[in-house]
């Protein structure tokens, strides 16, 4: 049972789905509360959101900014329910919601301004190839944001001590991003983990 919640976190299908996406629709609104003033939008900025699942980061980013907002997620729930909720945003052309796998997503380098991604990393088996596809996808001097949990608070939940979940630590995840060629790495501390922050170099400047 347990292993069948943890991959309900991973990828909501059916009507256990449904009750996971409620649940963390009230556990993810803080969390896109701190991250997104962290991603800095300007106007007419092109937004990347990986695992965008019900939605609630785009509505939010375009209920405040004149920006576009793309997103990917391999949920059919996920999509169908994020696109219900961003429908107007849709229509209006301010936001694209795509269903499928981040990794085999083919977009043209140096597309976007920012990416980011709230508790999508510990579905990543290896950090290097999604950390790399998406330096390539952001513009120079783009900015990529991710929110995760310390590996304490996600060793301590029960649905994800089955290999569903990778536990990586904040210095494993600094260093990958590192080595894949970002730069600025910083973090700051949240309550249950952290946001951290990096960007493509500028050609001539890495």
């Amino acid at each position: 049972m347990l292993r069948l919640i943890g991959n309900q976190f991973k990828k909501p299908t059916g009507l256990l789905g449904k009750i996971i996406v409620k649940i963390m629709i009230r556990g993810n609104k803080p969390d896109y509360d701190k991250i997104i003033p962290e991603l800095e939008i300007k106007h007419h900025e092109k937004i990347l959101e990986i695992g965008y699942g019900h939605g609630l980061g785009v509505n939010m980013i375009l209920s405040h900014y004149d920006c576009h907002v793309s997103g990917i997620d391999f949920s059919e729930l996920m999509f169908r329910q994020a696109t219900k909720r961003n429908r107007k945003y849709i229509e209006s052309k301010k936001a694209e919601l795509m269903f499928g796998d981040f990794l085999k997503l083919e977009t043209a380098p140096d597309h976007y301004d920012k990416a980011f991604c709230v508790h999508v990393i510990y579905f990543w088996d290896k950090l290097i190839e999604p950390f790399s596809k998406i330096q390539a996808v952001l513009k120079e001097g783009g900015m990529f944001c991710l929110l995760m949990a310390n590996i304490d608070f996600i060793k301590k939940m029960k649905f994800t001590k089955d290999g569903i979940f990778n536990k990586y630590s904040i210095n494993q995840v600094v260093d990958d991003l590192r080595t894949v060629g970002f730069r600025d790495v910083n973090y700051i501390t949240t309550h249950k983990g952290y946001i951290i922050k990096c960007r493509k170099p500028i050609q001539g400047n890495a």
